[in-house]
């Protein structure tokens, strides 16, 4: 899937603005606070009202087990800062 070109604030264009408001969305649902409690990790990971458990995202596992990796993957970039 190709995350580019695509009309993603709805404005009718395709610009390099999109990219940036779907980044600044993304952004938005991360606590920078209290990393777990982000509903960007809690969602997929099924501890989020109307959140099922997604592929990669089972906290009941010990990070850098397979069936964890997903999380482990946002959980690091949010500890780095969620660069761009």
């Amino acid at each position: 899937i190709a995350f580019t070109n695509y009309d993603r604030d709805g404005d009718g264009a395709i610009a390099a603005k999109d990219d940036a408001w779907f980044y600044a969305e993304v952004r938005s649902r991360i606590n920078f606070t209290e990393i777990a409690a982000s509903a960007l990790l809690q969602k997929p990971s099924g501890q989020h009202h109307f959140g099922g458990l997604g592929k990669g995202f089972d906290t009941s596992l010990a990070p850098g087990q397979p069936g964890r990796a997903k999380y482990d993957l946002f959980q690091n970039w949010i500890l780095n800062g969620a660069p761009q």
